[in-house]
C-alpha cells in the first residue's frame, strides 16, 4: 500500500501523457522545453503557467498540429489511465475477468480501469451489471473523488463537515453519496471551485483543467517534502521470544523501513513483526522514515534477547459454574520443546485443551509447562462446581379466563443433562413442549416441575381463576315506535364455551334462526331477548316498541259541486298499512266489495258522508254537497 500511495515516484517519475491515444508530442527530436508554446494557448491563458511547467517537464505533451486543445474535454477511460499511471497502479493482464460490462478485456483501456476501479466511480444499479461509461466525459466530482482516494486520504480525516455548504451555493450538482470525498479535495487544496462561488460537480473536465490539477498535486507534494518528519517508535526492551512487534506512528504520506525493509503505513500508523534469526544478546531496531522530497528521521531502539521459561496462556475459565464438565484450553511457546502438564498429567504434544470432570465444591487446576532445560512456567485456577436445577421457563398464563380449556407451554435447559423430565401436575410430560388444561370453575393450581439427572428440580407455580361469562348476544336494529303490526327483529349471538347457546324471546325458544317477525298489539309492545349458554349463564336484553296504528287512507273521486240530474256516482280508494279489507260506509250505509255506488239527489243541498274505518277501528271521514238545479 505505501508504494500505491507514494508521491516521492509520483512527483519524480509521473510521465502521463493525458492527450488521447492518437495523438503526439508537440515536437520530435531534441526538444528545447525552455521554447515549447502551443499555438491555442495565450500567455495570459489561466492554466497556462500549469500547462507550460507540465510540458517541460515532459508530464504532457500537445497535438501535432502544435496545439493544445485545452478546452477538449477528458473521457473517463483517458482519466482512468491518467490515475494508473501517475499512481504506479499494478495493471492486471488482459486475461482478467472484467469488472464492468461495458469494459471488455479488448479494449485499450481496460487494463487502466481494472487497476483504478477502486478510485473511480463506476455504476451499480439494484439489479443487473456494472457499468463503467468510458467513453462519457469525466466530470469534476469524478476527478476530485479519484485524486482523494489515490492519495490516501480516509473520510474521517475531513475536519469541516459543512466546508461545502459554506463554499459553495450549487451543492446539488455535488453527488450525495460522494460529497465526503469532494470535501476533503477542497480542505486540503487538491481542488477548488469557481469564482462565482460554484463547484460544478457535474461540469466536464478538460485537459486544462487536469493540467491544473496535476500541477497542483505535484506542488503539494513538493511542499510537502520540506516539512518535518514526525516520528514515534514503540519496541520492547526485553523478549524471551525470537519475534516481536515493532510499532509507530509518522507524518501521513511518509514511508518507513525497519532495519531496511520497507513496511506497510496506512494513515501514518505502522506495526510490523521483527523476528531474531541469533542467539541471546541485545539487538538494535533501526527505524527510518522518508517523506516526498527525500527528507527522513531515524530512530533506533534496542531489545534484549533473553530465553527463559515457556510463555503458558491459559484461556480464562469461570470462577462458579454449574457445567460438571469444563474445558481448558492452553497456548505455550518457547525453545527446548516445553511439555505442558494438567494436575500433574502430561499431554500430548499437539493437545491444546483438555476436558476435566469437576467435583461438587471447589477444584483447584494446575496447568505446568516445562521444558528440556527444566524452566517452568505455572498458571492456577480455581472454580467452583456447584450443581443446580434445570432451567424451566413457562410461557405466559392469564390469572384470569373466562375460558375452560387454557394451552399452556414450555422450555426446559439443563447444563448437566440433555433431557430433563417436566410434570404439570405430577403428571409426566414426554416427547412435548405444550399441553392443553381443562380449568373448573374457581381458582385452578398448575405446578411444572423440570427434574434432572442429578436429582436437582425447579417448579413453577401458576395460578388461573375461571369466571365463565355469559354469552355475547347483539340485536340488528329495533325500531322503538311504528305504524306497522309487524317488525322483523334479527340478532347474532357467540359464546367462548357453548358453539350454540340458546336464544328466547319473551320465553320463546328460536330454533336454527337468526331473525323473527313479531306481530304488534296496538301501543307499548315489550320484547325480552335472552340468550342462555350450557352453563347456565344468560344474558338479557329488553327493547319497548310502540305501536300507533293509523287511519286508513281515504280518496275521494271527482264530485260535482252542482247539478240537474236525479243521481250522482262517486267512487273512492282506500290503503291502509295493517288492513288489507278496511270498511267503506257512505252516508252511513255499508259497502261492501266496492270501490264506487250511485247516490239519489233532492233538489237543494244534498250532503254526502264517506267514512272508511280498519280493523284498529281507526277512522277516516270525507264530507261534501251536491246541490241539485
Amino acid at each position: 500500500m505505501s508504494k500505491r500511495f507514494s508521491f516521492l515516484k509520483a512527483v519524480i517519475s509521473a510521465f502521463l501523457v493525458i492527450a488521447p491515444v492518437n495523438s503526439v508530442a508537440y515536437a520530435a527530436g531534441n526538444v528545447n522545453f525552455t521554447q515549447i508554446n502551443f499555438v491555442d494557448i495565450s500567455e495570459t491563458y489561466w492554466a497556462n503557467s500549469a500547462i507550460m511547467d507540465l510540458a517541460k517537464s515532459q508530464v504532457i505533451s500537445g497535438y501535432e498540429d502544435g496545439s493544445f486543445k485545452p478546452e477538449k474535454y477528458v473521457t473517463r477511460e483517458e482519466f482512468a489511465s491518467l490515475i494508473a499511471k501517475t499512481f504506479y497502479l499494478d495493471l492486471p493482464s488482459s486475461n482478467s475477468k472484467p469488472t464492468y460490462y461495458d469494459v471488455t478485456p479488448d479494449r485499450w483501456s481496460f487494463s487502466y480501469i481494472e487497476a483504478s476501479k477502486d478510485f473511480l466511480t463506476g455504476y451499480y444499479p439494484p439489479s443487473g451489471k456494472a457499468i463503467f461509461n468510458p467513453t462519457t466525459d469525466a466530470t469534476r466530482e469524478d476527478v476530485a473523488v479519484a485524486l482523494v482516494k489515490t492519495l490516501g486520504y480516509q473520510p474521517d480525516e475531513l475536519k469541516d463537515e459543512r466546508i461545502l455548504e459554506r463554499k459553495f451555493y450549487d451543492l446539488g450538482s455535488i453527488s450525495p453519496n460522494l460529497r465526503t470525498y469532494v470535501a476533503l479535495a477542497v480542505e486540503k487544496q487538491i481542488f477548488d471551485g469557481y469564482p462565482n462561488g460554484t463547484f460544478r460537480g457535474d461540469k466536464q473536465v478538460t485537459r486544462a483543467e487536469v493540467a491544473s490539477l496535476l500541477h497542483r498535486v505535484i506542488k503539494n507534494a513538493t511542499a510537502d517534502g520540506n516539512t518535518g518528519i514526525h516520528l514515534d517508535v514503540i519496541v520492547p526492551e526485553t523478549t524471551s521470544s525470537d519475534s516481536f512487534y515493532v510499532s509507530g506512528e509518522t507524518t501521513k504520506g511518509a514511508t518507513v523501513t525497519i532495519n531496511g525493509r520497507e513496511v506497510e503505513v496506512y494513515q501514518g500508523q505502522f506495526k510490523e513483526g521483527v523476528r531474531i534469526d541469533k542467539g541471546e544478546g541485545t539487538y538494535q531496531v533501526v527505524v527510518v522514515s522518508r517523506i516526498p522530497g527525500g527528507k527522513s528521521k531515524t530512530v533506533t531502539k534496542e531489545i534484549k534477547y533473553e530465553k527463559g521459561a515457556p510463555t503458558l496462556t491459559v484461556k480464562d475459565i469461570p470462577e462458579q459454574t454449574e457445567k460438571q464438565n469444563v474445558t481448558i484450553s492452553w497456548s505455550v511457546s518457547g525453545d527446548n520443546n516445553p511439555v505442558v502438564y494438567v494436575n500433574d498429567e502430561a499431554q500430548s504434544s499437539w493437545a491444546s485443551g483438555k476436558t476435566i470432570e469437576l467435583q461438587e465444591g471447589s477444584n483447584t487446576i494446575t496447568v505446568k509447562a516445562v521444558n528440556s532445560l527444566g524452566k517452568a512456567t505455572t498458571v492456577t485456577k480455581k472454580i467452583i462446581f456447584n450443581t443446580g436445577g434445570p432451567v424451566l421457563k413457562v410461557a405466559d398464563v392469564p390469572e384470569t379466563t373466562d375460558k375452560q380449556s387454557v394451552i399452556v407451554s414450555w422450555s426446559v435447559t439443563d447444563k448437566n443433562d440433555s433431557s430433563p423430565k417436566v410434570y404439570i401436575n405430577d403428571e409426566l410430560q414426554s416427547y412435548t413442549t405444550s399441553k392443553t388444561i381443562s380449568l373448573v370453575e374457581g381458582v385452578n393450581t398448575i405446578v411444572f416441575k423440570a427434574t434432572n439427572g442429578l436429582g436437582k428440580s425447579t417448579t413453577i407455580t401458576k395460578t388461573i381463576s375461571l369466571g365463565t361469562g355469559a354469552p355475547t348476544l347483539k340485536l340488528g336494529e329495533v325500531p322503538s315506535s311504528t305504524e306497522l303490526e309487524r317488525v322483523n327483529v334479527s340478532w347474532s349471538v357467540t359464546d367462548k364455551n357453548d358453539s350454540y347457546p340458546k336464544v328466547y324471546i319473551n320465553n320463546e325458544v328460536q330454533l336454527y334462526t337468526t331473525s323473527k317477525s313479531i306481530v304488534l298489539e296496538p301501543g307499548e309492545n315489550i320484547l325480552v331477548f335472552k340468550a342462555t349458554n350450557s352453563n347456565g349463564k344468560e344474558v338479557s336484553i329488553t327493547k319497548n316498541i310502540i305501536f300507533n296504528p293509523p287511519a286508513p287512507k281515504l280518496t275521494l273521486g271527482y264530485i260535482p259541486n252542482t247539478t240537474s240530474n236525479n243521481k250522482v256516482s262517486i267512487t273512492w280508494t282506500v290503503v291502509d298499512k295493517n288492513d288489507s279489507y278496511p270498511k267503506v260506509y257512505v252516508n252511513d250505509e255499508l259497502q261492501s266489495y266496492s270501490s264506487s255506488t250511485s247516490i239519489n239527489l233532492v233538489k237543494g243541498a244534498n250532503p254526502i258522508k264517506v267514512v272508511a274505518t280498519n280493523k284498529y277501528g281507526k277512522v277516516s271521514t270525507v264530507t261534501d254537497t251536491v246541490y241539485k238545479n
